[in-house]
């Protein structure tokens, strides 16, 4: 069995960091546009909400959708669904670079051994994240930590129900955990309500990667607000 090397991890979580742009809030009929577009503007990381219409409302397209779309940039891949770890290895083989779980589905421990289990087993590196809706205590969860995610990432609002984002409250949970785990811990990512009034209010808090859709993809000029917020980092 291959082995992955730690300069092969090493080198992806180098790669991850900036906007990871999230693609599903483009023109659905045109994505593969909108990813080529967002490449030529020096975006490096698309990002991928799967929902299943079970763990949160809403559905989105699996990994099929996930390994169309591969125009060279890192595939973020969020995973909303109730129980991932029966999935995780078909977006392992679909190209995935980052498989994010969430801390309060079914089996998430075993989901974040698959990932790693199977990327392995495809012989490349794939980070396995940790997602942690606002509810969620840091206190509740020290199995999930203690597996020590590649990446972790804070939501600041929770897509079951209809609060708006807290950002501040997640600025601070970026915060407490960059404290519990050190420079040398899991990359940190910042997920909800992101937009240009928010973006310098987040950025302050130094999570290594930050996930915004539409206000980019929304915007009137879309490579103005991905640049506009890429520089803020």
């Amino acid at each position: 069995m291959n082995r992955l090397t730690t300069t092969a991890l090493d080198t992806l979580k180098s790669r991850s960091r900036g906007i990871s742009l999230g693609l599903l809030a483009a023109d659905l009929g045109n994505l593969r546009e909108a990813a080529t577009d967002a490449a030529s503007w020096g975006c490096g990381i698309v990002h991928f909400d799967v929902m299943d219409g079970v763990f949160v409302p809403g559905m989105t397209a699996g990994p099929g959708f996930v390994k169309a779309l591969d125009t060279g940039m890192l595939r973020d891949v969020h995973l909303m669904i109730e129980h991932p770890a029966k999935h995780v290895a078909s977006y392992v083989k679909a190209g995935a670079d980052i498989i994010t779980v969430h801390a309060e589905s079914e089996g998430a421990a075993e989901a974040i051994n698959t990932i790693r289990l199977s990327a392995i087993e495809a012989g490349c590196p794939v980070l396995a994240g940790l997602g942690i809706m606002p509810g969620t205590s840091l206190a509740d969860i020290p199995e999930l930590l203690d597996l020590k995610p590649d990446m972790i990432l804070v939501l600041s609002l929770d897509p079951r129900g209809k609060n708006p984002p807290d950002i501040t409250t997640a600025c601070d949970r970026v915060r407490e955990l960059r404290t519990m785990f050190g420079t040398d811990g899991p990359l940190l990512a910042f997920d909800g309500g992101v937009t240009l009034d928010s973006i310098a209010e987040i950025a302050a808090c130094k999570p290594d990667m930050i996930v915004s859709g539409s206000a980019v993809l929304g915007a009137a000029n879309p490579q103005q607000a991905f640049n506009a917020m890429a520089a803020t980092l």
